[in-house]
């Protein structure tokens, strides 16, 4: 029989909720009441029940509260239950991130009441003991003082008896890292992802070792083992490899898993040394890059080189990226990620170029006035180092926002040229009487001439020279007509330094000649 507590400051409630239905047939039966939460939290205690149905307001001790409490000192073994009369949405969001298994508004209506008992004593029946939970605590307890040094005598003795190991024997620990998950993976698949490798791992080792080693769940990205390995050095490869596989087979698409093998441990007390030497082997993953399965004893003195990369290079990257030339762009890229693994770029040297590509592409656009918060790859790059990758998996990101890079300054260039041209319409209107060309004005807007010889006969359907010349022979004849300016002053005022190629120009435009023009506006008087 399940055990539960009721918890609410009106007692009519709790012996309505006592007659509401009939608990035993649900498989609960009702050991104790409380009116506050601090009343609660005794009986908690004392009782270990499975299951806490409380109100959310209460004197002392609110129910949120008492979950809180209830899950720093005891773990998750409890399962709740809140009844509020209140149907307040935020007390709602805060139940549902304190783990808690249902939300029920007064008055209680006994068919969902009951639904939600039912639901309960299944995951029960699936969850561990009290007993088993209390082992699992103590467990990594117990394997977080051995890998951290921190263990006394009764504690490694206690260790050897909870972890299965034997302290006389040589041991080593083994680290499996899950690299390159999704990042739109969220918790709970990133949580339930970890636990099928971690079931996975323990049948394997359950089929390979005479005892099943504890099999010590990290973080969402970490498994640890310490295991007495074989004499044979072949038997700790084979082992990793099996591991690897094991993994991949519970993985997300596109993850990789990767195992770490630490340099042997005497005894029990050596364990620290044996996980640090397992943890540096991290920093050399992207020198090992072709190795899912890497060892401390094929490693004695590999060195990680701080260095950086020929400033030459970074040049030709962002030129080629403000050229859109992708093929350029990931051939550069190619040739960055061989130089980290081949000449073993150390962590920090790597993050330095990354951050460096990173942040002048960055600057390329916020030159053309661009926004590159905007750039859905952005964040990935920057926080790159923050969870386990692949030499593979951080050259991706790179590539993914090098590519995002490209279009914007693409989309920035077209904008901005769009504007240009009608800004460069204007400069040839303003300064035609200057000796202006289309070198020079392009030279002004940093324009290819070629490129703006060709845009501005898209845009406005003549060439920039006949435009320039149309301006300046309009003015011209206005001046025929409305002035007594000698040619050759005429010429100059529109350009023209040249009073000769002015008259030619003209007759080519107007079919005569400057003369004859104002000769012809005088005989119309």
């Amino acid at each position: 029989m399940r055990r539960a507590i009721l918890v609410d400051d009106e007692m009519f409630a709790r012996k309505g909720l006592v007659r509401l239905i009939p608990w035993e047939q649900y498989g609960f039966e009702i050991i104790g009441e409380a009116e506050d939460g601090e009343e609660a939290l005794a009986l908690i205690e004392q009782h270990k029940p499975d299951l806490v149905i409380t109100d959310i307001r209460m004197p002392v001790l609110d129910g949120l509260e008492l979950i809180q409490t209830v899950q720093e000192r005891l773990g998750k073994a409890v399962k709740f239950i809140i009844i509020s009369g209140y149907g307040d949405f935020k007390y709602a969001q805060q139940a549902v991130r304190f783990g808690v298994h249902d939300y029920l508004l007064k008055p209680i209506d006994e068919d969902e009441l009951i639904d939600t008992l039912q639901r309960i004593s299944a995951m029960l029946d699936s969850a561990p003991s009290w007993t088993q939970e209390g082992n699992l605590l103590l467990q990594a307890s117990l394997f977080e003082q051995l890998i951290s040094g921190k263990a006394d005598e009764k504690t490694l003795s206690e260790a050897g008896q909870y972890l299965a190991l034997q302290g006389d024997k040589p041991l080593r620990y083994i680290a499996l890292e899950l690299n390159d998950i999704p990042s739109d993976a969220t918790e709970e698949q990133r949580s339930s992802q970890m636990e099928m490798v971690r079931e996975a791992v323990v049948e394997l080792l359950k089929r390979r070792l005479e005892v099943t080693p504890v099999v010590y769940v990290r973080n969402q990205s970490e498994l640890g083992i310490v295991i007495t390995p074989e004499v044979s050095p072949s038997w700790t490869v084979r082992l990793g490899e099996e591991l690897v596989r094991a993994a991949k087979g519970q993985l997300f698409e596109g993850a990789v898993p990767l195992v770490y093998v630490g340099a042997d441990a005497a005894g029990l007390r050596e364990v620290k040394q044996s996980h640090q030497s397992a943890m540096e082997l991290m920093r050399l993953k992207y020198a090992f890059a072709n190795q899912s399965v890497i060892v401390a004893d094929d490693l004695g003195g590999t060195k990680l080189q701080f260095k950086e990369l020929e400033p030459s290079f970074y040049s030709e990257l962002m030129e080629r990226l403000e050229e859109h030339d992708s093929g350029g762009v990931n051939a550069l890229v190619d040739a960055m990620f061989r130089a980290f693994q081949e000449q073993r770029f150390a962590l920090e040297s790597m993050t330095s170029s990354l951050a460096r590509c990173v942040h002048e592409a960055t600057r390329i656009i916020q030159n053309m006035q661009g926004d590159e918060s905007k750039l859905a790859a952005l964040q990935p790059i920057l926080q790159w180092h923050n969870e386990p990758r692949t030499l593979l998996g951080v050259k991706l990101l790179l590539i993914q926002y090098l590519s995002e890079c490209m279009t914007l300054i693409a989309s920035l260039r077209s904008t901005t040229i769009r504007g240009d041209i009608g800004k460069i319409r204007s400069y040839i209107e303003t300064n035609y009487t200057s000796n202006i060309s289309l070198k020079s004005i392009a030279k002004l807007f940093y324009m290819n001439p070629v490129y703006l010889g060709q845009l501005f006969k898209k845009t406005y359907g003549v060439y920039f020279n006949d435009f320039l010349l149309q301006i300046r022979i309009q003015e011209a004849k206005r001046q025929l007509r409305q002035t007594d300016k000698k040619i050759y002053e005429i010429a100059d005022s529109v350009g023209f330094g040249n009073p000769d190629y002015f008259v030619s120009q003209f007759e080519k435009v107007e079919g005569k000649t400057p003369t004859e023009y104002k000769n012809a506006m005088i005989a119309k008087k």
